[in-house]
């Protein structure tokens, strides 16, 4: 008896502990039926928007006037899609995944697609040039050996070279296919675009009726692309689940508005390289996270999993085939592979990954370099070495170095920086200078020295990123591979809003919430449309700088400056709450204790 009355309060404790379960339970479960229901609703809410969005496209066909273009209407129609897409986000980090809520997300992802898919690119002509290549390989005639404007201006005779006779006899017969050629931009130059990209055109004309209009044409162009998207969210998923993470947080690419625009909407070419690269990283994630060593502590070779690896390796390379960007996370992997699977291990892949890259990349290599008079007609690489060489737009910190080393004195007031502190004879002198060393034109020495400077940057931050990361922790490398693609993207002198995507498949790994806002702000890149179109000739709001200017030198300051600011901020904040809930613990000197 006194047994039992001893017990008495610890069978009392248990009681009480099993209701206050209980009720945390039901709270719990209330919780996220709440939060489930606030999805549902934004996805809701996201589809109207984006069927909205969808519907103003059709404002801005090909031959629309610019000025009446609904450019300030769609951008704050996406400002709303963003802060439904913040909502999500939130709730998603909250919410403990289910098959249910993972299944909302997807649903959704694919449904806002759908609906994006039936619009018109806006402000966006891109996707001309990829029907344009498409058609060309698929008539056997390499993408690379004319331009456009060859075409335009050859005609079917038989005196014309048999290649471009025959893309002139297509132009002439396909009324469908002359107004997409008619519609290329920069037609004076062939494709900047590598061949794992163009062998993607070539299935998607393939698989598109010869006798469709342009309309038919362009969507079944984006359902490709579209289709690379979804897959990439799939990746995602499964990469958040490699790494025990939620897999809600694929939110943060399946709802992303800027994948709607540039993807969905535009029909923009990346989609192909984000996928494979995703892919690769994932990959390379599943090997660095497994063990193989012996008993003695000696790495062992396991045929297996080498030629996972070497797989791996040919998928980041099919990457860099697609788009040439995904070559900057090279060292990062090369360092990680060396630093957990050793030099032996590595050798393998890296000679795979750096043969298949120069067997894909080879069609834009020159076969031989051509003679000081020797046209440039047939020069493979044309396209993409003047893209390097030449193209800026929506830069912010490539554009502060470049504008303190352009000489202003050919330039008026309106096209002079109001951030250049670098003296005008010391920017004199070094385009002198490095123009006699090199025997440029004075004018291209500013945009390389710019480039020179940024790419050592980056250089910089790619090394210290691949060093400092942890091969052991798969997440760790994650958030490095982010960061490898941020600031190349950030260091880049071609800052479009769809390079931007690159980086979105890791965002959930970033530690700094600043990230998330990059991919609303950089919508403001499409207010220079706006701008140029309202303002061609007159100064924007009293400033000495017309459309295009006043874009340039004042509104990329508010599109990034603040940005930057909170990104530094948050950065110390996290480093100091480190420091504080992990101090340095004092150093034991030698010597007895006391």
């Amino acid at each position: 008896m006194r047994r039992l009355t001893d017990l008495a309060p610890f069978l009392s404790a248990r009681i009480q502990s099993t209701k206050l379960t209980g009720e945390s339970t039901q709270t719990d479960e209330a919780t996220s039926k709440q939060d489930f229901r606030l999805l549902v609703i934004l996805a809701g809410w996201s589809t109207c928007l984006y069927g909205i969005i969808a519907f103003l496209s059709w404002q801005f066909d090909f031959d629309s006037v610019p000025i009446d273009r609904p450019i300030v209407a769609v951008l704050c129609l996406f400002t709303v899609g963003f802060a439904c897409y913040l909502g999500a986000i939130r709730i998603a980090w909250r919410t403990k995944s289910d098959a249910r809520t993972l299944q909302l997300i997807v649903g959704s992802a694919i449904v806002f697609r759908v609906v994006m898919l039936f619009s018109l690119p806006i402000q966006e002509v891109d996707i001309y040039r990829y029907l344009w290549d498409g058609a060309v390989s698929t008539a056997g005639v390499s993408p690379f050996r004319y331009s456009p404007q060859q075409v335009r201006l050859a005609d079917s005779s038989p005196q014309q070279e048999d290649a471009l006779r025959r893309l002139a006899e297509m132009r002439e017969e396909d009324p469908a296919l002359a107004e997409i050629l008619h519609r290329v931009h920069f037609a004076e130059l062939p494709t900047i675009y590598p061949p794992t990209s163009q062998a993607v055109f070539a299935a998607a004309t393939l698989s598109t009726p010869s006798s469709s209009s342009l309309l038919t044409r362009l969507f079944v162009m984006k359902a490709w692309l579209i289709g690379f998207d979804l897959a990439t969210v799939l990746v995602v998923i499964a990469l958040l689940r490699q790494l025990a993470l939620p897999t809600g947080l694929c939110v943060i690419y399946a709802w992303c508005p800027l994948l709607l625009k540039e993807v969905a909407n535009s029909g923009h070419l990346d989609a192909i390289a984000v996928f494979l690269t995703t892919l690769s990283v994932y990959m390379f994630v599943r090997c660095l996270g497994s063990q193989t060593f012996l008993e003695s502590g000696r790495r062992r070779i396991d045929p297996g999993r080498l030629s996972y690896v070497v797989l791996a390796g040919v998928v980041l390379a099919f990457g860099v085939g697609a788009k040439l960007y995904p070559i900057v996370l090279a060292p990062l992997i090369l360092f990680a592979l060396v630093r957990r699977r050793g030099w032996r291990f590595t050798l393998v892949p890296a000679a795979t990954f750096i043969l298949t890259t120069l067997a894909l990349l080879s069609p834009i290599i020159p076969s031989q370099p051509a003679s000081a008079g020797e046209s440039q007609a047939h020069d493979p690489s044309l396209g993409v070495v003047t893209f390097l060489r030449r193209w800026e737009m929506n830069d912010f910190l490539f554009l502060i170095v470049i504008e303190n080393l352009k000489p202003t004195a050919q330039r008026g007031p309106h096209e002079t920086a109001w951030f250049t502190v670098i003296p005008e004879s010391a920017r004199e002198s070094m385009v002198d200078s490095v123009s006699a060393q090199l025997n440029l034109a004075p004018a291209e020495v500013p945009f390389l020295v710019s480039r020179a400077i940024t790419a050592t940057i980056f250089l910089i931050i790619a090394v210290t990123l691949a060093w400092r990361s942890t091969p052991q922790d798969p997440k760790s490398f994650c958030e490095s591979a982010f960061l490898t693609i941020a600031w190349f993207w950030l260091l880049c002198p071609t800052l479009n809003p769809w390079y931007w995507t690159w980086a979105l498949p890791l965002l959930p790994f970033a530690r700094g919430r600043a990230w998330l806002a990059l991919s609303g702000l950089v919508f403001l890149y499409y207010l220079r449309f706006w701008l140029d179109a309202h303002f061609p000739t007159t100064a924007v709001l009293r400033s000495p700088y017309t459309g295009a200017a006043f874009f340039d030198f004042v509104v990329t300051w508010v599109e990034f400056g603040p940005w930057f600011v909170a990104l530094a901020m948050g950065f110390l904040i996290r480093s100091h709450l480190k420091s504080t809930r992990f101090p340095s613990l004092p150093r034991r000197t030698r010597g007895h204790s006391h």
